[in-house]
């Protein structure tokens, strides 16, 4: 395995995985028991019905780490797996990309995902060397949006129409970060104890 497919760990809690063949199995069975409510925001819940899709679905985004043309990861909590989260469609030649995640409500409202994100965000600018990260989200997706925000991402702005989501096209929030230099390693740092909800002296 590469250092780009590497396990990125999170802090003693979180850990974000490599999606990986061998469990193509246990994905399926967290997706298909949390599907109504993963539902609402997520397209390609309708069309992820078996098991053998979700392994397809799994070498699809080893083919892609593989080329280094994206990253899908699985979040496992306590070893115990509770979502998915990755950098999609990476743009080397304008070093830019986009975050896609999503978590089982069980394991919201925890700081999970935005602790995980703020790890991908780290692992974006600082292993691979990008300089612009997306986030998108339909406007009535609060929670999405509100990641976002704690992770110092700003409302670049509104998408009219480009998501499709079950028949009808939904108004989609771009916002954006981008890396700033000189304070990228405190600012990592400050996301961090943020998404804990701790307070920092640090500052950037």
């Amino acid at each position: 395995m590469s250092s780009a497919q590497a396990v990125l760990v999170t802090d003693s809690e979180i850990a974000l995985h490599p999606r990986d063949v061998r469990d193509a199995a246990e994905m399926f069975a967290l997706v298909d028991r949390h599907r109504a409510s993963l539902r609402d925001w997520l397209t390609w819940i309708d069309s992820t019905r078996s098991l053998a899709e979700t392994r397809r679905y799994a070498q699809f985004a080893q083919i892609q780490a593989e080329s280094r043309l994206g990253f899908d990861y699985a979040i496992r909590s306590r070893g115990t797996l509770v979502g998915s989260i990755g950098l999609h469609t990476i743009d080397y030649a304008n070093r830019s990309t986009a975050i896609g995640y999503w978590l089982i409500p069980p394991a919201r409202g925890q700081g999970i995902v935005t602790r995980a994100a703020a790890t991908i965000v780290r692992h974006a600018f600082t292993n691979l060397g990008l300089h612009r990260l997306e986030i998108r989200c339909v406007v009535e997706n609060a929670p999405s949006r509100s990641v976002a925000e704690r992770l110092g991402f700003i409302f670049e702005g509104t998408l009219v129409e480009a998501y499709l989501l079950h028949g009808r096209f939904a108004i989609s929030r771009c916002m954006r970060r981008s890396r700033r230099v000189g304070a990228l390693r405190l600012r990592c740092e400050v996301d961090y104890w943020r998404a804990c909800g701790r307070t920092t002296s640090l500052s950037v």
